[in-house]
């Protein structure tokens, strides 16, 4: 299967805008079989609630234009959106081709100034197997795991939106190396990690404003790790691609979480900083979603 993934820039705003963006890179590969775009690809990653303006209702526009593009390019699409379904806004991603949507995955531990959260599956079932979708910080948290763990798939994507400060992209690249791996070896199927690039928008709560103030952007860094297949050359600068044979894959070792992460990370931030902001940001949204 030749699998193309598209490093967007998140500074294009505007849903046309982005829907020409991304076809423009499309039209530009050779015989793609699947393409895997970013979180929130279609309206860019941001951090407020100026992004309702680009929600999606009933995920019906978003599931037109993969469908529409998958058919002109005979290959399958998968894309994050904004979706909005009643009052309620969700970080989703879909996976679709010229005849159907095969599912919706929503981040259960999404954005809580901007996106319901909740206990949401990470399986879409589609013609050459499971696919487990974990978006951004869904990926390395207990709860995907544990969501597909008992499942056979034949391939994991981790979508992102993720900003990180430039100034230590060993860091982050050593971060992500680590998780996808893990679950590369753990499953013995290729995992594809696609991240935008580019200026991060004004971002609400204490965890965006430290965000803010150290200077962290979107930087990119996406892969494709797989033990097999050939990569596939490109003069295309946002576009990595590798042609691998998929097989459906039970898993194969267990993973090691500290708490509900797969990531040790710093104790005191998560539980003295992140903890109270996410209980914040619950309250803002519930108080400010049925306005939008």
């Amino acid at each position: 299967m030749r699998i193309f993934s598209l490093e967007l820039n998140n500074e294009i705003k505007g849903i046309g805008n982005r829907k020409r963006y991304m076809e423009a890179l499309i039209a530009k590969l050779t015989r793609p079989d699947l393409i895997v775009l970013p979180e929130l690809a279609m309206c860019s990653y941001m951090g407020s609630s100026e992004i309702w303006q680009y929600a999606d209702a009933d995920s019906l526009d978003t599931s037109s234009w993969a469908m529409e593009t998958a058919g002109k390019y005979n290959t399958f699409i998968a894309v994050g959106y904004l979706e909005k379904q009643d009052t309620d806004f969700y970080n989703s991603y879909l996976l679709a081709d010229k005849d159907k949507v095969y599912g919706i995955v929503r981040k259960s531990e999404g954005e809580s100034y901007l996106f319901k959260r909740g206990d949401f599956d990470h399986i879409i079932s589609a013609p050459f197997g499971k696919v487990a979708v974990g978006i951004c910080y869904d990926a390395r948290r207990k709860h995907f795991y544990n969501n597909i763990k008992d499942q056979a798939v034949s391939l994991i994507l981790f979508p992102h939106g993720s900003p990180s400060d430039p100034e230590k992209s060993e860091n982050e690249i050593k971060t992500n190396d680590f998780f996808c791996k893990a679950y590369m070896d753990a499953f013995g199927v290729p995992v594809i990690y696609v991240n935008s690039i580019g200026k991060m928008d004004f971002m609400l709560g204490k965890t965006g404003e430290m965000m803010m103030n150290a200077g962290f952007r979107l930087n990119g860094h996406s892969k494709i790790y797989s033990k097999t297949g050939a990569t596939i050359e490109t003069d295309i600068p946002e576009a990595l691609g590798m042609d691998i044979v998929l097989k459906q894959n039970a898993l194969q070792q267990k993973l090691r979480f500290f708490g509900n992460d797969i990531n040790r990370g710093n104790f005191w931030f998560r539980n003295l900083i992140l903890k109270p902001d996410i209980k914040a940001g619950c309250r803002y949204y519930h108080n400010n979603r049925q306005h939008r």
